[in-house]
């Protein structure tokens, strides 16, 4: 080993240390998302607040498919024309999550290389998920 390699080897190990400790920070990080200040925090109090509109979405939309799916069964031996709520709802909810994809990064694209783009984009698919939970919502009464 030579000199060079050795001063070297100990400021290498104190770079590892600190890497480490820097990501550990990163995964405990807890954005402050009542008063964010950056946009980096403002981005993930977003994308948070898209992860629990979908939940709840998914929630609903759960009790709805187990709801027409019974329906489907005790209507079936009234034929065919009475049956089928299952698979339009599965459809439906296809379909709007594409929809609801292309449009929320339509959206997206006026900040195209900016760092507000997730913030935007996260927004628009929460606020778009919490309209299709009440739609679902409807569904059920």
């Amino acid at each position: 080993m030579t000199s060079t390699t050795k001063a070297a080897a100990p400021c290498l190990a104190l770079l590892l240390v600190c890497l480490g400790h820097a990501a550990s920070a990163q995964v405990s990080f807890i954005p402050n998302c009542v008063e964010p200040i950056s946009q980096a925090e403002i981005n993930m109090c977003a994308r948070v607040e898209h992860e629990a509109a979908d939940k709840e979405m998914t929630a609903v939309y759960d009790q709805v498919i187990t709801q027409f799916r019974e329906q489907d069964r005790s209507y079936a031996d009234l034929g065919p024309e009475y049956v089928g709520a299952e698979m339009l709802l599965s459809s439906s909810q296809q379909t709007w999550s594409a929809s609801r994809s292309d449009f929320c990064s339509a959206g997206g694209l006026a900040n195209y290389g900016g760092s507000m783009r997730p913030a935007v984009v996260a927004t628009c698919f929460a606020m778009l998920a919490r309209s299709r939970t009440e739609e679902l919502r409807w569904l059920l009464e």
